[in-house]
């Protein structure tokens, strides 16, 4: 699969498993929208907005699959996994 299309994958798949479920109204809106609006293949911009959101994630609401599927996109691409961005999160 596709990079930008295993992005926008997990992403909602993210958003139907909880994963953002602690956010606001406002951003989980934002996200519905945005994520209407994207057309394959995602321009680098695109992947990194999700992305961010998944700098958001809640590692708690997430199963243990889903959270090793996007920690391991997140590690291919030089990134923090999720859970150690709440877990530094946690500690202020």
């Amino acid at each position: 699969m596709q990079q930008s299309k295993t992005i926008l994958s997990l992403t909602i798949d993210l958003l139907a498993n909880g994963g953002f479920n602690h956010l606001k109204d406002d951003d989980i809106s934002a996200l519905h929208h945005l994520i209407l609006r994207l057309q394959e293949p995602l321009s680098t911009i695109q992947q990194n907005l999700l992305l961010t959101f998944w700098n958001h994630a809640d590692a708690a609401n997430i199963t243990p699959a889903l959270l090793y599927r996007c920690n391991a996109v997140l590690q291919q691409l030089g990134r923090n996994p999720i859970e150690e961005i709440n877990a530094a999160m946690e500690m202020y």
